[in-house]
């Protein structure tokens, strides 16, 4: 199952800590076992029920937030590399939130007998923070992952986001957004 993970989200690659990708890809395993669903579904679940017909893939917008906020913190670390270090964010604290962010989806959603996404009993007494958040945790990765996953949403509103957090926080709502205004909706 690694591997398949793996082949679908390049993007693990991007972290340079090899025990770092292990517990990212322990993380998908745990999600993926538990809600009932194969490395392929990422690419068939929608990554919003908020979006009737939602267009987009779990799997495009996993990989969709990775990258746009690597991209940013790439800008952001080489604007601001005269600071001695006090500016700059973390690559693997980054790119592992981000690849995270969205875990939880993966036993907030089940398929139902007609073969649509719905929430499980478990999303609908936790939101995807919350149950990613555990999931993170449960694999060994560091609280400063879970705070990015649980305050990537707006539950985290209100909160001090890391400033990887905030990065990933952005990235998740232009995509989001993003595909909205396309549709044209509201």
């Amino acid at each position: 199952m690694k591997e398949k993970i793996r082949e679908l989200l390049p993007e693990i690659e991007w972290i340079e800590d090899g025990g770092l990708q292990e517990k990212v890809l322990d993380c998908y395993c745990d999600a993926l076992s538990t809600g009932g669903w194969s490395p392929e579904d990422m690419d068939k679940i929608p990554f919003t029920l908020l979006i009737p017909d939602c267009p987009a893939s779990y799997l495009t917008h996993v990989r969709g937030v990775t990258r746009m906020s690597k991209h940013a913190m790439d800008e952001f670390n080489a604007l601001y590399a005269s600071s001695d270090g006090k500016f700059k964010m973390d690559n693997d604290l980054l790119v592992a939130g981000a690849l995270l962010h969205d875990v939880g989806k993966l036993v907030e959603y089940e398929k139902a007998p007609d073969g649509k996404t719905v929430k499980s009993r478990m999303g609908k007494d936790l939101r995807h923070p919350f149950s990613g958040t555990v999931i993170a945790l449960r694999n060994g990765c560091s609280t400063a992952i879970g705070h990015i996953i649980a305050n990537h949403a707006h539950e985290g509103d209100g909160t001090l986001r890391s400033p990887e957090g905030v990065l990933v926080n952005k990235a998740d709502f232009m995509n989001f957004e993003g595909i909205k205004s396309f549709l044209g909706m509201k």
